[in-house]
């Protein structure tokens, strides 16, 4: 898994590659069609990279020997997936099977995607990982796994400190004025990844309340700056004039963030079970420890997603094949192949499976389905998430203030609700 924004696992998790040739389309030759099936052609695009994916396809060559199967690579870095899917979508060139992240209402309401309700694969989804690939009643993607972060804390830090992991807000800001005195980053950030301690404040104090409150931003029910200025005031109040979010993470990577945490430099930092095979090469002897991130009234929710759902295409060449793979994507020996590739948490009744042993007092709330990242609801989160990444990093470094970005992000929301109509 890539050591990067958990965001955008969102929107989750991983950026790996899948197959290679999808830049080419998947229109440009002659497709085999079949109406038997298990033969034939089946076209699949996604962001896996074959010798990652390589344990759960070979299981479906070997089931389907007579089966031609065209696995396309395209890489998720700088949204290019999500662009190459927007393009093929748009030309009509869709692929039978494609990865696609949530929120899935423009797809879905162009008719893009099979209604995959019925399927066997999908009535055994708890209800959290069927609903967030849902639109109007009606299941259009399988998510059959979650990832969901935590604050990664150093344990042999905070024990130098005499320091338990925080158990509310106000606990967390003590105990980062006491490592500030000391010369170590309380959180370590980086620019990009500016707005998710907003995000993960949002959770515990929004949506624990009131599940629905980024649909209503979607639906225009609600504006962004009501659901978010206290967050944000928050925010900057307690970690922006305090320093523990300082003007030096703007200019820094996620990698660099990572060599902070690995290093002892930071003594904790917001990201999920992708990252913990990194630190533990940049420092074999770090003692890692993961608790959910607090409110002002401790934590009732995580921050995490349902990790990216598999989609048919409505108009695929081979419906028929398409179905087989998601069938067998919904058997127990597959999906225990499939979690060994995202180390994510299953969605799945009965299926069992191992996680990272630091992980384990997050799986309550990924099984649960207490867990959201609000970009995966925003209906039009790539703009917003772009806009608060860049407001955030103006916010600290002085040039505009929290109400400055509310107004931007609600004129926008204004615009793009208005362009609907």
């Amino acid at each position: 898994m890539k050591k990067m924004n958990w965001k955008k696992w969102v929107s989750i998790l991983g950026t790996v590659v899948l197959g290679t040739g999808a830049l080419a389309g998947c229109g440009a030759e002659e497709e085999k069609v079949s109406n038997e099936p298990g033969k034939g052609k089946l076209t699949i695009m996604s962001w896996y990279s074959p010798k990652d994916f390589a344990p759960v396809l070979d299981g479906f060559k070997e089931k389907y020997p007579d089966l031609e199967i065209d696995f396309q690579n395209v890489p998720n870095e700088g949204n290019q997936y999500q662009q190459k899917l927007n393009l093929l979508a748009n030309s009509e060139e869709l692929p039978d099977v494609f990865w696609i992240r949530g929120p899935i209402t423009n797809f879905a309401k162009n008719g893009y995607m099979k209604d995959i309700s019925e399927m066997e694969s999908v009535q055994k989804l708890a209800d959290t990982y069927k609903e967030d690939y849902s639109y109007d009643g009606k299941v259009y993607a399988y998510a059959p796994d979650s990832w969901v972060g935590g604050m990664f804390y150093n344990k042999d830090l905070y024990e130098e400190y005499g320091f338990q992991p925080p158990k509310d807000w106000a606990e967390f800001i003590e105990q980062s004025k006491v490592f500030l005195e000391n010369g170590i980053k309380p959180l370590g950030m980086f620019g990009a990844a500016l707005p998710d301690l907003i995000y993960w404040l949002h959770d515990t104090e929004g949506i624990a309340k009131d599940p629905e409150l980024d649909d209503k931003i979607n639906s225009g029910e609600m504006k962004f700056s009501e659901v978010y200025s206290d967050v944000m005031e928050l925010w900057y109040k307690d970690c922006v004039e305090t320093g523990i979010v300082s003007q030096d993470m703007v200019s820094i990577t996620d990698e660099q963030r990572l060599d902070e945490f690995a290093t002892g430099k930071a003594a904790a930092t917001l990201t999920g079970p992708w990252a913990i095979k990194g630190l533990k090469e940049k420092n074999p002897e770090l003692n890692i420890g993961v608790v959910p991130f607090v409110g002002t009234e401790g934590n009732t929710y995580a921050m995490g997603a349902t990790n990216i759902g598999i989609a048919i295409n409505a108009k695929a060449k081979n419906p028929e094949n398409a179905e087989l793979f998601l069938e067998y994507m919904g058997t127990g020996e597959t999906l225990q192949k499939y979690q060994g590739v995202t180390g994510n948490f299953l969605g799945v009744e009965g299926v069992e499976y191992e996680v990272e042993p630091a992980m384990e007092p997050m799986k309550e709330y990924a099984e649960s389905g207490k867990f959201l990242i609000p970009t995966s609801k925003w209906t039009y989160t790539d703009t917003i998430d772009a806009m608060m990444q860049r407001g955030t990093q103006e916010i600290v470094m002085g040039t505009k203030t929290v109400e400055d970005v509310l107004k931007e992000v609600d004129d926008k929301m204004a615009e793009l609700l208005a362009s609907e109509q």
